[in-house]
């Protein structure tokens, strides 16, 4: 996916950025078999895409036909063809795997991935491979183009800051050198890194201006006597949270979570939820994969740093480019021009 010479190059930083992060995912939910499989690589990729679509063509009708509407309309039209492809991919893969429990017994070591977690967890009518198609679609949903939205944010944040690149480099060659691969302590070492993807998810959140998005249904009454009308949408002001000055002083500082201390550092991790940081949600409703996105995200970005030199395309100056917001979406700019060039080194693991 990143075959690139020695000449500056345009770079498809959004494509390439989501293609890597959506095999990644899928080895992690299927291994190599959904990894591998281009039909259902593409349909992880474009689920979410369609579904956002589709919701915005719904909301054109009243809701009372909207039950028959969706059937006229080519933007259902590829949702139902996600659904088909995910049943054509992955009902094979648990039949397969119940087969080969039933022909070894005891001797069947059953894979290590998401999906057999997700079947050896499920009970009743959710233990059938029709509803681990359904959720092996979920996932994608959650995951593909939620963790490939913050490295391009990281290039962006990168080509406009360049005097971050040199320091994060040295990082990771250094950490490279002292572990001979990106092991869990490894990635625990990356601690400028760790910094300036926080401090770049602070900027650049994916629900802009607010998360925790909710409709109200009915009245709801608060404990001090306000009543919230039916009909209302509220959520969190996460933004202001994290662009309060009381709470970050100063302008944007890529190295401002980087402590020597490391019982204060917990506090200050990428991942970490708190009332000040809440990218990853909060209590409950917290992320659960954010450890994994936060680990592929950093092999993605430590690869693309120690390889590759980058900067803007002529046509988009020196600043940091707009995101593109839409309702509570926000996203970096898949448009923007990025120019590349390989990098004539050799670092460990690289």
């Amino acid at each position: 996916m990143l075959t690139l010479g020695l000449d500056w190059t345009p770079f498809p930083a959004a494509d390439t950025f989501t293609a890597i992060i959506s095999r990644a995912s899928n080895r992690m939910l299927g291994g190599k078999t959904l990894s591998r499989n281009t039909e259902w690589t593409s349909t992880s990729i474009h689920f979410t895409d369609d579904t956002f679509l589709a919701a915005q063509r719904l909301k054109q009708f009243r809701p009372v036909f909207r039950p028959l509407v969706q059937y006229w309309l080519p933007e259902l039209a590829k949702i139902r063809h996600h659904g088909t492809v995910a049943r054509r991919v992955i009902i094979p893969v648990i039949e397969e795997r119940l087969k080969q429990q039933q022909l070894l017994g005891d001797k069947w070591s059953p894979p290590l991935d998401l999906l057999q977690m997700l079947w050896d967890g499920a009970k009743g009518k959710d233990q059938t491979p029709e509803f681990m198609a359904y959720t092996a679609l979920a996932i994608s949903f959650a995951a593909i183009r939620t963790s490939s939205s913050l490295p391009l944010h990281l290039l962006y944040d990168l080509c406009a800051r360049p005097e971050y690149i040199q320091p994060l480099r040295d990082e990771i060659e250094s950490v490279l050198a002292e572990e001979g691969s990106f092991t869990k302590t490894a990635f625990t070492k990356l601690v400028k890194l760790d910094s300036f993807m926080k401090e770049s998810q602070r900027y650049n959140p994916n629900t802009f201006p607010v998360t925790f998005g909710r409709l109200i249904h009915h009245d709801l009454r608060l404990r001090d006597g306000i009543v919230i009308p039916a009909g209302t949408l509220i959520g969190v002001a996460a933004h202001a949270v994290a662009q309060d000055p009381q709470l970050f002083p100063s302008a944007f500082s890529g190295f401002r979570f980087v402590t020597t201390q490391p019982d204060a550092q917990q506090g200050t991790h990428f991942v970490t939820t708190n009332a000040s940081n809440l990218s990853w949600g909060y209590g409950k409703h917290a992320c659960s994969g954010r450890f994994f996105a936060a680990n592929e995200i950093k092999i993605l970005m430590a690869y693309f740093l120690v390889n590759f030199d980058f900067k803007f395309g002529a046509a988009e100056g020196k600043g940091r480019p707009k995101n593109v917001d839409y309702e509570l979406q926000s996203m970096a700019d898949p448009n923007v021009e990025i120019l590349v060039r390989r990098r004539d080194v050799n670092v460990g693991l690289f």
